[in-house]
């Protein structure tokens, strides 16, 4: 697996190794499997809402939908629109890779840096305000069969 320093979210080890590895995982699928790749964001932005409201006293069950949970969250104060607006964009994107089996690699990118923000955002609200990341890192581009 890729290293941890390597990734655009190695930030999250100060939260939750299981929030680095989907992390690591959603840039590992992200040139072969875009679609793989868009089910692991989905799965880490679920994590980061769950967490959220935990840290902050509103969590109630795993079971809750994403989309209630984020509103809940936004109602209370706690996601700024634009970060909220974040999560809906991923989330949207996970469900349409799982229901619709959906995933170009243009998608999955576009999520993989608003998932990173989201990251950012996290580790900025729950660790290190002042918290300065270097750039995102676009993963491996993908293979194209067609340039042999």
């Amino acid at each position: 697996m890729k290293q941890v320093s390597a990734s655009n979210f190695g930030h999250l080890k100060a939260h939750d190794e299981q929030l680095v590895r989907l992390g690591l995982l959603a840039e590992r699928y992200f040139a072969e499997d875009p679609n793989t790749c868009l089910l692991k964001l989905r799965q880490l932005a679920e994590a980061l809402a769950q967490l959220t409201a935990s840290r902050v006293g509103l969590f109630s069950t795993p079971d809750e939908k994403q989309a209630d949970l984020l509103r809940r969250l936004q109602d209370h104060g706690i996601l700024p629109r634009e970060v909220a607006s974040l999560f809906h964009e991923v989330r949207k994107a996970g469900n349409d890779a799982n229901h619709k089996l959906a995933g170009d690699h243009r998608t999955a990118l576009l999520a993989l840096r608003l998932t990173w923000q989201l990251s950012l955002w996290f580790h900025r609200a729950f660790k290190d305000p002042g918290f300065k990341s270097g750039p995102f890192l676009p993963p491996s581009s993908p293979v194209d069969p067609s340039a042999e």
